[in-house]
């Protein structure tokens, strides 16, 4: 599948793996992989440092990122990889949901996409979206943990 997906989006550059270009197919496969990294890292109640760099293909979508930026992502600690992976899964996820109910959401840019930023600002749009959160761990309670950033800018 990685060869696929090398083929039909990463071949067209990096604009190609923002969330508002994947086509319905792509945003569907990636929103499963998203999920399953979100899953897999963050689980209600149960709030941990996550352990899992995630899927290939996102996190190739990372790397093509981070390399428009110009960022050494050879250099990334795995829990600044983890945090870059937390976000655009967030950000897939965000997207899918967009798709579906038109929740207001501003596309990213090539800029932002991996911006924490950008998703703190939409918590001025939807407010319950930091309720969920909070509620998967994504932002934990504890003065501890790799997302405090997070917690202390939404919260």
């Amino acid at each position: 599948m990685l060869s696929r997906f090398n083929n039909e989006v990463l071949s067209f550059g990096p604009t190609a793996v923002l969330p508002q270009n994947l086509n319905s197919t792509w945003i569907k496969i990636l929103q499963k992989m998203a999920d399953d990294f979100l899953d897999s890292n963050f689980v209600q109640h149960e709030c941990k440092e996550p352990r899992d760099s995630g899927n290939p293909i996102l996190m190739a979508c990372v790397y093509e990122i981070l390399s428009y930026q110009q960022e050494d992502s050879a250099g990334l600690s795995l829990k600044d990889m983890a945090e870059k992976m937390a976000i655009y899964s967030l950000s897939i996820l965000m997207e899918s949901v967009n798709r579906e109910s038109n929740i207001g959401l501003e596309p990213p840019d090539l800029n932002n996409v991996l911006s924490m930023d950008r998703i703190i600002g939409f918590k001025e749009k939807n407010p319950e979206f930091v309720k969920v959160l909070k509620q998967a761990c994504i932002i934990q309670n504890s003065e501890k943990g790799w997302f405090q950033n997070i917690k202390d800018k939404l919260l």
